[in-house]
């Protein structure tokens, strides 16, 4: 893996306990700093990921209520599940 240097500005008081978690646990803190800037770019990624599948379920669930009430009710007053289940109750 290539690697670049770069500066960045931290406070002290985090600098204090990047420096003391590294001790403890025997890190260095370019491999705290790399690993803990992955996982938040993979958290935020997930995030992103599970909003956008959210908001697809709320427009399919809203297309769906619309929909019904553009429909209104099947013959013999029963619902979309119940023609489904009954055409393959027969195809089978």
């Amino acid at each position: 893996m290539n690697s670049k240097k770069i500066n960045i500005t931290i406070p002290e008081k985090i600098l204090r306990e990047i420096n003391e978690f590294c001790d403890e646990e025997g890190l260095t803190k370019s491999l705290l700093i790399r690993e803990a800037a992955a996982s938040y770019i993979a958290d935020v990624r997930e995030k992103k990921e599970l909003e956008r599948k959210r908001k697809e379920i709320e427009w399919a669930i809203e297309t769906s209520r619309l929909l019904r009430q553009k429909i209104g009710t099947f013959k013999d007053n029963k619902k979309g599940s119940e023609i489904i289940r009954e055409s393959r109750d027969r195809d089978h």
